[in-house]
């Protein structure tokens, strides 16, 4: 339950950011382009960095063509591979005041090292970390990420599973969260729907808690995260939903959250700018920066 506390507290913030935000971009444009000029650019680039009018939110750092480090405000991701496969992601930093650090293995199937089967995670959470004196408190908890295709090998259900390691106890699972992914005929997200229950062993229960993001309106441009590898998106939608429309080829333009847990829906629009080659360079209060590789 504290999991779901913590969910809904982080989805309100971020979706309560995105709106403030975009408060002059829906009818001016005030937060658009920031006065960049990315002329020239052709297909062969890469995404640089996201910034907003405040702050620089992801710095995207290569070796060649890999994507191996972002960084972020007070965090650090680290991406290492297997040949061209995205084989761990570790993760370390400040989030909302708790001390944050997480390590996912990707694992493929063994005649198909290409497809994706399940990701597993351990992670430490320091609380409140600078209100923290020695000795200090931690949690560690054990999550499984179980990954399913459609048969156009497009993301269909992630199911996790997740459980707090408690000493002296034999480990097990004891929650779990299921969101599955539909798609328009152009291949972007269109609905994600999600459901939490608890685990028994190993058994999920009864969903206790339903939710869903509509994503809609969609243009018919370039999506700015098709720049990046799948593996890191997947990643980026364990860390908040609201992400999952960067699996699409084009950019929505409204997201709809409802939930059993809130009496009414929240929507959220914005607008685009784009560049000479139809890459949006604006968008949900960011700015999109690209480089030539």
């Amino acid at each position: 339950m504290k999991n779901l506390i913590y969910l809904f507290v982080s989805l309100f913030l971020v979706l309560s950011a995105h709106s403030c935000k975009r408060m002059g971009d829906d009818d001016g444009n005030l937060l658009n382009d920031m006065d960049l000029n990315q002329g020239g650019l052709g297909e062969d680039r890469f995404l640089y960095q996201e910034v907003t009018s405040a702050d620089t939110i992801a710095g995207y750092h290569y070796n060649g063509r890999k994507l191996v480090e972002v960084t972020g405000d007070s965090t650090v991701t680290k991406i290492t591979y297997s040949g061209d496969q995205i084989n761990k992601i570790d993760f370390i930093g400040i989030v909302d005041g708790d001390s944050i650090s997480y390590a996912q293995l990707f694992n493929y199937e063994a005649t198909n090292n290409t497809k994706l089967t399940t990701i597993t995670e351990t992670r430490s959470v320091y609380p409140n970390i600078a209100a923290q004196t020695t000795p200090l408190t931690f949690e560690k908890s054990r999550s499984l990420y179980e990954i399913k295709f459609n048969a156009n090998a497009k993301l269909d259900t992630v199911t996790m599973k997740s459980g707090v390691e408690i000493p002296a106890q034999a480990f097990a699972f004891t929650s779990y969260e299921k969101s599955v992914y539909a798609y328009d005929a152009l291949w972007n997200v269109t609905k994600v729907t999600k459901t939490y229950g608890g685990v028994t062993g190993n058994v999920l229960g009864a969903p206790l808690v339903n939710e869903a993001y509509d994503y809609s309106n969609y243009d018919d441009k370039r999506n700015p995260y098709s720049l990046l590898p799948f593996g890191y998106l997947l990643h980026k939608s364990f860390e908040n939903s609201f992400n999952s429309y960067r699996f699409s080829v084009n950019n929505p333009k409204r997201v709809m959250f409802t939930s059993d847990q809130i009496p009414l829906p929240i929507t959220f629009n914005t607008l685009y700018t784009y560049d000479a080659l139809g890459y949006a360079i604006s968008g949900w209060g960011t700015n999109y920066e690209y480089r030539p590789f």
